[in-house]
């Protein structure tokens, strides 16, 4: 997601490829910035989870959703978001958490192959 929304090429593909998708396991996840928050917004940010799933189209049947942390760049946000951001407690730089990843995609690979 960015800027609370899907980006166009996920929002297109989606819409595109009902037939492919309804046939297939699916798994979503998004990238947010849950790890560059401290204190209570952080912990608010598993809260949000109900939100984005709500963006999914209505008809995308998925298994699972994951919300992961990704990089906050600075140049990424104009002067007044930027000062929001660090005043919120915000830290810029990289949040990708890899073992959480390879544990995510070590789990979805398990369900695929006790679905054989």
């Amino acid at each position: 997601m960015h800027g609370q929304s899907r980006l166009p090429p996920a929002r297109e593909f989606v819409r595109d490829n009902p037939d492919v998708l309804g046939s297939r396991p699916v798994w979503v996840f998004s990238v947010r910035m849950p790890a560059a928050l401290r204190g209570p917004w952080r912990r608010m940010a598993p809260k949000e989870l109900p939100a984005i799933e709500e963006d999914l189209p209505s008809d995308l049947r998925y298994r699972g959703h994951r919300l992961f942390s990704g990089v906050v760049e600075p140049n990424r946000l104009p002067g007044a978001g930027r000062l929001v951001f660090r005043l919120m407690g915000g830290r810029f730089g990289g949040f990708r958490d890899g073992e959480a990843v390879d544990g995510w995609t070590t789990g979805t690979a398990g369900e695929l192959r006790s679905d054989q």
